[in-house]
């Protein structure tokens, strides 16, 4: 009997071999088998320049879903670089009350000054 294995295609070539290694990890984790080539997995870790490049390879099958799962990884990445707008006491509400406390003590050193000093 002979069994015929399926092609793999060639999904994407990836400039660093620990970003190749995340893509392949985030793909087997949707259940797309992957395969990761390039002279940067190799003994002699060549990560220079366009030695450094590291193709993944999937199974033809499953090439549309692997796209949205590569699109989806690219999402992700450029919204968490991304900080809130808010910043002070408003954007952290369990730390509001330090900011008022301040407010009181600066308030009553003031009035305090002004009630000795300048008499």
């Amino acid at each position: 009997m002979v069994v015929m294995k399926e092609p793999f295609v060639l999904l994407a070539r990836v400039a660093d071999p620990n970003l190749a290694h995340l893509l392949g990890a985030r793909l087997e984790a949707e259940g797309i088998e992957s395969r990761l080539r390039g002279e940067a997995l190799g003994p002699y870790r060549l990560n220079v320049g366009a030695m450094a490049v590291t193709e993944i390879w999937i199974p033809e099958r499953a090439l549309e879903e692997a796209r949205l799962v590569l699109l989806a990884a690219e999402a992700d990445a450029a919204v968490s670089g991304v900080e809130p707008i808010a910043r002070g006491p408003s954007a952290e509400p369990g730390r509001s009350w330090i900011w008022w406390m301040v407010a009181a003590l600066l308030t009553g050193v003031v009035f305090y000054a002004r009630l000795f000093w300048f008499q």
